[in-house]
């Protein structure tokens, strides 16, 4: 089993004790449940299609998925160094 699929399960298991809690009476689980539910699809969607990373001089590859708008970098901080790039080109 990979990580994404653990991590869904994970989040599936919480959802459900989360479920639980808002059928008796927890207003505030409902909403996170809902959120625990989405984010472990998410995490089984299909990656569909790899691409390079767009910050300057980096040689990463992205994974896009099937749904959602496609990620431009590899990770946080490749986006936060495009980030404090093109603000110091404006500047």
């Amino acid at each position: 089993m990979n990580t994404d699929h653990a991590r869904a399960l994970e989040l599936i298991r919480s959802a459900e004790k989360t479920t639980l809690r808002a059928l008796s009476g927890d207003t505030a689980a409902a909403g996170e449940a809902h959120h625990q539910a989405a984010e472990a699809a998410r995490l089984l969607e299909p990656v569909t299609e790899s691409g390079p990373c767009q910050r300057e001089g980096c040689v990463n590859t992205v994974k896009r998925r099937a749904t959602g708008r496609p990620r431009k970098y590899c990770g946080t901080a490749c986006q936060q160094a495009a980030y404090w790039a093109r603000k110091a080109e404006a500047a």
